[in-house]
């Protein structure tokens, strides 16, 4: 009868994994930068994109799971960069031009991220990209649907260090799961992969 139940727990929790997206949707490292370990990292505003309402949820997830890792010896949550930049439009200027180039021509300007990783004070800074928040039908399931990118960069020079995607899709029948109790699994999962 135990080890009945054994298998019956260890299919469950295979399934589980499964059904959660345990793998990331891609990855990519820097093999020049595999010895590029930030003691201080910040969360730069995170691109919502047409899903505004996550920015918030999000910005405070993947802060609160890089400081529960412990890995840092300082994480500067968004929260804590945009108070800094009301005051400074010249740096709110460089972390919007910043941002720009990166989403518009993929290029992750050394100047802007220098001057950004100096104004405060961190070696590495973190640019998050919310690629689905939303309840949807597919194939006449109705599904939940929470999905980011992230980009560790390596303030001093610019580079991407790492950068990933991940989604979780959860269908469902009558109640709605929370779309942060999802992007909580799926930031748990993309922090714990980064490297540190």
């Amino acid at each position: 009868m135990k080890s009945w139940w054994r298998f019956l727990t260890l299919g469950g929790v295979i399934l589980i994994i499964l059904a959660c997206g345990g793998s990331l949707r891609y990855v990519e490292r820097d093999p020049d930068l595999r010895d590029f370990h930030p003691r201080t990292i910040g969360v730069l505003t995170v691109d919502a994109g047409s899903y505004e309402e996550a920015r918030g949820i999000v910005e405070e997830l993947v802060s609160a799971a890089l400081t529960n890792k412990g890995w840092f010896t300082a994480v500067l949550p968004a929260a804590t960069l945009k108070a800094r930049l009301q005051g400074d439009q010249g740096l709110q200027q460089s972390v919007n031009d910043y941002l720009a180039k990166l989403k518009t021509v993929n290029y992750s300007d050394p100047a802007l991220s220098m001057k950004i990783g100096a104004a405060f004070n961190m070696e590495a800074f973190l640019v998050v990209t919310v690629d689905s928040w939303t309840y949807a039908v597919e194939n006449k399931e109705k599904v939940a649907r929470a999905g980011l990118s992230m980009r560790l960069i390596d303030a001093q020079t610019g580079r991407t260090a790492w950068r990933a995607g991940h989604d979780v899709v959860k269908e469902y029948t009558f109640l709605k799961p929370a779309l942060k109790d999802l992007a909580r699994g799926v930031v748990e999962t993309m922090i714990s992969a980064m490297p540190h």
